[in-house]
């Protein structure tokens, strides 16, 4: 693995810092597993009959699959990372950052559709995210903090905000097909695509997440060749999470207070979509069937916590 990287910072009034880099890194002989024995493609356009040993049609005659831990595969991550900081002043502290960013390899340390042409799955990565916002902030709030009334200042005064905000783009996924378009033996193979698949985001909906329309129906693909469609062509949901934590800390004594904690994880309830189903499916009319390309999966929704802690 070979890194490297070339930044900037700059102070700014109000003990803000200010950076900016550029962040890359190659990777090289990376592990993925290929199947040295992989039937040829279209070995099997024509159903075997009752005499045929599928296996004769290897290239290693009368043995099955081989697999070949190989050291082949290569990644490359480019990147821009702008943050901006704030150490805690007159009650007050944040850090933002943001990353875009573009990782690819060959392989994906997975197993390549087609063992003899392994270049072929050179993609995005599967952990490819292109744009990541994190964002912290503590704030001691200044209400009624120095306020005369003191049944005010006790109940109302002295309380502490602070929460982490996430926001991500979505994966990289695949599209296949449920069949053994390749004639290998193979269970499912790469789709065909007549255009992109991806939607902008105001026309994506939890039952249409991607155009369907630009896969072509397995039923009328051609066997024993390849679909062109290649590896994590579509990009899948992204990622928004706010959490937010508001404390108040009571003194009891000296050397004893009573700290008040309400917590609430992913605050506004976001709904985030883990998945979506990729299998071309059509039915007789040419609709998509089988909830393919709809979402099929999400995160959890909002969590409340209230909790109270003795410090002594």
């Amino acid at each position: 693995m070979i890194s490297y990287n070339f930044g900037i910072q700059q102070q700014l009034p109000r003990s803000v810092i200010v950076e900016a880099n550029y962040v890359g890194n190659v990777g090289r002989h990376l592990t993925y597993f290929r199947n040295l024995n992989q039937l040829p493609l279209g070995a099997r356009l024509s159903p075997p009959n009752s005499t045929t040993n599928v296996n004769a049609l290897r290239p290693y005659p009368g043995w099955g699959n081989i697999s070949l831990r190989d050291d082949s595969d290569n990644s490359n991550y480019n990147s821009l990372q702008v943050s901006a900081s704030r150490r805690m002043a007159q009650g007050l502290s944040f850090g933002v950052n943001y990353t875009f960013s573009k990782t690819m390899d060959t392989v994906g340390g997975a197993t390549p559709q087609d063992s003899y042409r392994p270049k072929l799955d050179v993609a995005l990565s599967g952990i490819h995210r292109a744009h990541l916002l994190n964002f912290n902030y503590i704030y001691t709030l200044p209400f009624f903090a120095r306020s005369a009334n003191v049944p005010a200042r006790l109940i109302l005064g002295g309380w502490e905000i602070s929460g982490v905000t996430a926001m991500q783009s979505g994966a990289p996924v695949s599209v296949t097909v449920p069949v053994d378009i390749g004639r290998i033996g193979a269970s499912s193979s790469r789709a065909s695509v007549t255009g992109n698949p991806n939607l902008a985001g105001g026309d994506r909906t939890p039952e249409h997440w991607f155009n369907t329309q630009v896969f072509v129906n397995p039923a009328v693909m051609t066997a024993g060749v390849w679909g062109n469609g290649g590896r994590n062509i579509l990009v899948g949901p992204g990622f928004q999470n706010w959490d937010v934590s508001l404390l108040k800390n009571i003194r009891l004594a000296e050397r004893r207070k009573l700290q008040f904690r309400a917590e609430s994880f992913n605050v506004f309830n976001h709904t985030n979509f883990t998945g979506v189903s990729t299998t071309v499916r059509f039915d007789a009319s040419g609709n998509p069937t089988g909830g393919f390309g709809a979402v099929n999966a999400a995160g959890p929704g909002r969590v409340l916590s209230l909790g109270m802690k003795l410090l002594f």
